[in-house]
């Protein structure tokens, strides 16, 4: 705990210094910050009356235990943690995970030789809930909304049928495991603001990196390496998409469509640095935008800073909604859902921006701010700005570099050589 008061001593110092100097931080969890999560977490659980919880979600593996891999890519193998109501967690994982998660915030390590098709860990994962201490019978897991339960079907239907006959049952815990990591450590705000200077310091460069001519993908690429020269340690999530005038599609891959002469570019991007997501969107225009899409873009602009005059702790993710749809006049239940969310270990996180939202903010929380508007001339045309905030004792701090005052104009090629495209 000593490690953490120098580290957060070392944090508010830096928040201090100019906005040029690079975010240190030391990557990993330390073994204190492991065990605060998982005591956090067994308070809710106790609270709930559920013996355990039962979790196979990279995010929420990684979380309670440390454990971090690109492994995760392979769908062949299976992962599982169980967190009891008291003592360190239990890892049921393949033998080619047992030296990683023996290093990992764990007690035990039980393993499998996986692939094993007919049984892909059931057994060992049955031996360690009849060992575990039985109050209440209910084992919590990944139901709910914004989880994910990543194993087979039939081997979880199996799973969950032989608990009950040992009776136990099988709770949603969801709601348990997403507060316990709505609130950001120290730690992980410094990661996330190390991938949002990464990306401040990429999109100040992109009027320099992207063309008129360029192919979507071509920017997308050059965009890509440019965020990893940058600091980034990935960017999993970069949406590159233009449309005449504007665009009216902001989560698809990029095509072979050429840059042209009074297009608006959404540039939507997500890169990580140690695991942890920043993400907010720029835009950009291939030679000066139409009056329409600059007057929408000076509406967003408005709609963030009404939204973030009221970031404090106590208010409530309905009042930013509402707020930014009262500066823009639009409808509460209009746009495309929400208007921005938490992040963290996921790009994107619960609780959503949304009028439904009636969750209060906590210093701590970092949030995705993402007011959207259609553009006058409609046909599906729109505009979307972003910003990542995390929310302090009295109000709010910026982790992105807030966007331009006006849409960032890439110069288009002269007219001789744009023939020749």
């Amino acid at each position: 705990m000593k490690d953490l008061a120098v580290y957060s001593s070392f944090l508010l110092a830096f928040c201090l210094v100019s906005a040029a100097e690079p975010v240190s931080f030391t990557r990993g969890d330390s073994r204190e910050e492991l065990a605060a999560r998982v005591a956090n977490m067994q308070v809710r659980m106790r609270a709930e009356s559920m013996d355990a919880v039962f979790l196979t979600a990279e995010a929420n593996i990684r979380y309670f235990t440390g454990f971090s891999s690109s492994f995760f890519l392979s769908p062949t193998r299976p992962w599982y943690i169980i967190v009891p109501a008291s003592g360190l967690p239990t890892a049921v994982v393949p033998t080619i995970g047992e030296d990683a998660f023996a290093r990992a915030y764990t007690g035990r390590v039980i393993t499998w030789p996986s692939p094993r098709v007919h049984d892909e860990g059931i057994s060992e994962l049955l031996s360690v809930f009849s060992e575990l201490p039985r109050v209440s019978g209910r084992i919590g897991a990944e139901l709910g909304s914004e989880t994910t339960v990543r194993m087979r079907i039939i081997d979880f239907d199996r799973f969950r049928s032989k608990l009950n006959e040992q009776g136990m049952q099988m709770v949603d815990a969801s709601d348990a495991i997403l507060r316990a990591r709505l609130v950001k450590s120290e730690t992980e705000m410094a990661r996330m603001h190390a991938a949002c200077r990464a990306m401040s310091a990429g999109y100040r460069k992109i009027p320099e990196t992207i063309t008129e001519g360029m192919t979507e993908v071509e920017a997308c690429n050059a965009i890509k390496r440019l965020f990893l020269s940058m600091g980034a340690d990935d960017t999993l999530y970069v949406i590159c998409r233009a449309g005449p005038i504007s665009y009216s599609d902001i989560i698809g891959h990029p095509t072979q469509r050429r840059l042209q002469l009074g297009d608006v570019m959404v540039l939507d991007t997500g890169c990580q640095v140690d695991g942890y997501f920043c993400d907010f969107n720029r835009n950009f225009a291939i030679g000066p935008p139409a009056k329409e899409v600059n007057d929408t873009y000076a509406k967003l602009y408005a709609a963030t800073d009404a939204a973030l005059q009221i970031i404090k702790p106590g208010m409530k993710f309905q009042d930013i909604y509402r707020v930014m749809a009262e500066s823009m006049e639009v409808s509460p239940s209009g746009g495309v859902g929400r208007m921005g969310h938490s992040v963290g270990l996921q790009l994107t996180e619960w609780p959503s921006i949304h009028p439904d939202v009636t969750e209060s903010l906590a210093a701590g929380m970092v949030l995705s701010v993402e007011p959207s508007l259609g553009i006058p001339s409609g046909e599906g045309r729109y505009v979307v700005t972003e910003e990542v905030v995390v929310v302090t004792e009295t109000g709010y701090r910026l982790l992105s570099e807030r966007a331009p005052h006006h849409i960032a104009v890439v110069h288009a090629v002269a007219s001789a050589s744009r023939s020749e495209l």
